[in-house]
């Protein structure tokens, strides 16, 4: 049986890997059927009305559900926060405090956000 070196092995993989997505990519691109028509060149909004084609949307996409994001960020971190206080060995004041003010900090930015959402929502 022949070894050949992790990071040999490692780099075959990457390299086969890579030949085959491109080849999926370009085969799909080749064989696909393109039939446009109004209702596939507007934008998908979550619900909302969309508000141009989804050509002229690369940049204001971008910007519209920024809020959105942000809310998310700041509700994941939130809850990693309170999971590794929670898991604190000894629960000082300091843990608590500390614990206290992020969560007061999170609980105005969503409230916030919330109060803003429709200036950001067009």
């Amino acid at each position: 049986m022949i070894y050949i070196g992790d990071q040999f092995a490692f780099w075959i993989f990457a390299l086969v890997m890579v030949g085959f997505l491109t080849f999926a990519i370009l085969a799909a691109r080749a064989f696909s059927v393109r039939k446009p028509n109004r209702i596939k060149l507007t934008t998908y909004e979550c619900g909302q009305d969309p508000i141009n084609e989804a050509r002229d949307y690369r940049i204001l996409g971008i910007t519209r559900y920024f809020g959105y994001a942000t809310l998310f960020f700041a509700i994941d971190a939130f809850a990693w926060v309170v999971l590794t206080a929670a898991f604190s060995v000894s629960l000082s004041a300091e843990v608590v405090a500390t614990v206290s003010l992020y969560v007061l900090v999170v609980v105005v930015g969503v409230f916030y956000f919330l109060s803003e959402l429709r200036k950001l929502v067009v």
